[in-house]
């Protein structure tokens, strides 16, 4: 019996020992690939092996846009490039290559972004005989909401063409558009192998995939230069924001025995030049007619919403109470009333990138309009229309009465003379309707509650024009007071829906999430659907949006002088356009311009339009 026992212990041991050795760690990531087709027309030979064709003057050639693309890749000496021109349908073809399993195609663009509804590439793949569309640079910018000009990546996953020769083809296509460079071309595999690297940019993640074999039960990860530093998760998401040369190290267990494998240099990030950007100050507002309003002697922390690490700024005020900073998230005071510039620097060991505002851009005290909607954003104003429900924010047979656009509260004392709302619809067959104004505070629940002031419109006074910015204006009677620090909502309704009522206010819809400042009453209903005069207040979370609603807010402190300037008939001599960050331009901007007219005698006027 001794003996057996003795046997069965050593059993046990090797039984154990043999788990042990079962136990192996192994790691890769999807990022962990290596290009098997890279292009980065370098030299005319380079170039040659891709065929053009060209319907004007201008067509892809070699070249260097304004920032290189050595900052991406610095044995970079070229890019393909194309100046715009009028009537352009410029290809870019390249030859035939075999895809293999588990690729994606990668390459890089660098374009401002301002013209790309007049002009811009679209990428197709063509294999067995047709032709498909791959990417649509408009639309992405679109999507993005994209102004550069930077470098932006672009990556295709290739999974559906394994196997196949694919030839991929840029068509630009436009009038006046803008200029263009892509550079860094690569069809790349996925790569499991010990020697495989992950190449990514700062800021950019990794996906982790845990390969290990035996009876794992716990993992636990360390990844140098990462965040997060450490993961006892099997497959962990980790995100490096600064450039460097990284290792990686997994251990993994069966509860009885361990294994490590680790992986020197197995993460390289690239540094990437920063791209300057200025936030909005905290109790700064949006405005359809300047980038910011302001109130004068109130602190306005100014941020920087800058990308691509930078490790310096430098920022320059106008009409402050100090001319720069060199502070990141730096605090200033406008000292009296105008209209400013603003410029921000940013820098790192790459490169540098300017944010500039001219003097139309902000404005410190006085009178204007605030609304909820970026200057971005301004070209995406449209209507919700709900069929045969009618529209959100106008007529409806959804038993929604009013409407409400909240603001944040002022810094300083206001008062509010009247609120414009822009219609996109304005048909109205109960002419005599009365449409109400009110500002309300908002209450404990966060809901529309007290009135502060009322006014109202008839439904056959709606102001309405498809090419101008043309307000309607509720004016009220006596300025409605509200004091620093209260929230408040412009409240707009009910609209009338008889036959032949069609109304609905303008507004900007975002994506689940995103920035909502929209809110609805909704009527209650009886046992058989008829609506009742009770209700409740909803934020408009579903279908998250700001209305183009902008009260006519004033600091008490400050008088207001109009950027709207009444002149005599004078010979115009030009026009120039401004879009609301301040850039300039001979012809408009797609969305909400300010048109200076210029005249012989030297003066000018300014008016507001949207394209």
């Amino acid at each position: 019996m001794k003996n057996f026992t003795l046997v069965m212990l050593f059993a046990a041991v090797a039984a154990m020992s043999a788990w042990g050795q079962g136990l192996t760690a192994s790691f890769s990531a999807d990022e962990a690939s290596a290009p098997y087709y890279q292009m980065g027309w370098d030299n005319a030979d380079e170039f040659a092996t891709w065929t053009y064709s060209s319907t004007s003057s201008s067509t892809w050639r070699l070249g260097n846009p304004s920032q290189s693309f050595q900052n991406i890749d610095p044995s970079s000496s070229a890019s393909m490039v194309l100046d715009y021109s009028s009537d352009q349908n410029e290809t870019a073809t390249s030859p035939a290559i075999e895809i293999l399993p588990n690729s994606r195609l990668e390459f890089y663009c660098y374009a401002s972004g301002i013209y790309l509804v007049y002009g811009a590439w679209k990428l197709y793949a063509i294999a067995d005989g047709s032709s498909t569309l791959l990417l649509d640079q408009f639309l992405w910018a679109q999507d993005a909401g994209y102004d550069g000009p930077s470098w932006e990546r672009f990556t295709v996953d290739l999974a559906s063409y394994a196997g196949k020769q694919v030839q991929f083809k840029f068509v630009y296509e436009g009038t006046y558009g803008e200029d263009e460079a892509i550079d860094g071309f690569k069809i790349l595999q996925a790569d499991a192998s010990d020697d495989a690297v992950v190449s990514i940019n700062e800021g950019e993640s990794v996906h982790f995939r845990d390969m290990s074999t035996g009876n794992v039960t716990s993992w636990n990860w360390t990844f140098e230069g990462g965040e997060p530093a450490s993961s006892t998760d099997q497959n962990p998401v980790v995100t490096y924001h600064h450039h460097g040369t990284y290792a990686v190290t997994l251990t993994v267990g069966d509860g009885t025995s361990t294994d490590t494998k680790s992986r020197t240099g197995y993460v390289v990030v690239s540094a990437e030049a920063p791209v300057a950007h200025v936030g909005l100050p905290d109790g700064a507002y949006l405005s359809p007619w300047v980038m910011m309003f302001v109130p004068t002697e109130v602190p306005l922390t100014f941020l920087d919403a800058s990308t691509g690490n930078p490790t310096s700024w430098l920022w320059t005020f106008e009409g402050t109470d100090i001319a720069s900073s060199n502070e990141q998230n730096p605090t200033v005071s406008y000292l009296q009333e105008g209209n400013y510039g603003l410029k921000l620097e940013v820098a790192n060991d790459v490169g540098s990138s300017i944010d500039e505002y001219v003097n139309t851009a902000i404005q410190a005290g006085g009178e204007q309009e605030i609304w909820n909607i970026a200057p971005e954003e301004n070209g995406d104003l449209t209507m919700m229309e709900m069929g045969w429900y009618g529209n959100y924010a106008g007529t409806n047979w959804l038993g929604m009465g009013e409407f409400a656009e909240h603001f944040d509260a002022p810094l300083a004392d206001a008062q509010i003379s009247q609120v414009n709302v822009y219609f996109g619809k304005t048909t109205a067959s109960s002419t005599d309707a009365d449409i109400e104004m009110k500002i309300m505070t908002a209450g404990a629940d966060g809901m529309p509650d007290q009135v502060l002031g009322s006014t109202s419109v008839k439904a056959g006074n709606l102001a309405f024009d498809p090419t101008t910015i043309n307000a309607t204006e509720f004016v009220f009677e006596e300025p409605v007071d509200i004091p620093a620090g209260t929230e408040f909502f412009a409240v707009v309704g009910p609209f009338p829906n008889g036959n032949g009522d069609d109304i609905a206010i303008l507004l900007c819809r975002r994506g689940q999430g995103e920035k909502c400042t929209g809110y609805q009453f909704v009527y209650d209903e009886d046992e058989n659907y008829n609506f009742l005069e009770t209700g409740s207040w909803y934020q408009n979370v579903d279908d998250p949006l700001s209305m183009a609603v902008a009260p006519k807010l004033s600091f008490v402190s400050s008088t207001h002088t109009s950027i709207d300037q009444p002149v005599a008939d004078k010979e115009v001599v030009g026009h120039t356009y401004y879009n609301l960050t301040g850039v300039a331009s001979s012809k408009p901007f797609d969305g909400v311009n300010i048109v200076i007219t210029n005249y012989s005698d030297g003066t000018h006027s300014a008016t507001k339009v949207i394209k």
